[in-house]
């Protein structure tokens, strides 16, 4: 019972914190405007999907409490299972590097510097290309053409969908982020 118990708290904690920011995100106050989207959108929506979570995690630990449950216990059985089918793992995992990991953080302090010269489009996607290659992964047509596609899919969410503005960037890049913006419709 208490190891039950153990289980479902959190969730119980997470859940009715979720529902008390929720219920003070709907009394933020703002001048609507038709045909867009206020500032309450996306924090309730964020803290609907987590209240969302939380109330399926409970109801499921409810109906299977020997379950270990999360993620991390479906990804845990699994591993168990091809274990016991295959006998041992068969690669064995990568060694950690502590050069990778000042590679990747000098990475990023260079992304966020050339975030402001450049601007996000011409600093993000050497930024993913380099960061990728930085992790092992060697064929280039395919990372260029992911870091080109996944830069500009989050520059159409976040400055479309979510109204956040990015660094344009300093002139002559700056026309860069504007013409992308002008050919994707983002005003």
């Amino acid at each position: 019972m208490r190891s039950a118990l153990a289980r479902v708290l959190p969730y119980v904690v997470v859940g009715a914190l979720a529902a008390w920011l929720f219920h003070e995100a709907t009394q933020i106050d703002f001048h609507r405007r038709a045909g867009t989207l206020g500032p309450d959108v996306w924090p309730k929506l964020i803290l609907g999907a987590m209240l969302a979570v939380c109330v399926y995690e409970v109801a499921r630990l409810a109906v299977s409490p020997r379950y270990r449950g999360g993620a991390a216990g479906v990804l845990q059985e699994m591993v168990e299972q091809g274990e016991a089918a295959h006998g041992e793992l068969a690669e064995p995992p990568a060694p950690r590097s502590p050069l990778l990991l000042l590679g990747g953080i000098g990475l990023t302090v260079l992304y966020v510097w050339a975030l402001q010269h450049l601007g996000f489009v011409l600093a993000t996607a050497p930024y993913l290309v380099a960061f990728i290659a930085l992790g092992g992964y060697r064929r280039w047509a395919v990372n260029v053409a992911v870091s080109a596609a996944g830069t500009l899919a989050m520059m159409f969410f976040f400055m479309k969908v979510v109204y956040i503005s990015l660094p344009l960037g300093r002139e002559p890049f700056a026309q860069v982020m504007i013409g992308l913006m002008q050919a994707m419709g983002i005003r």
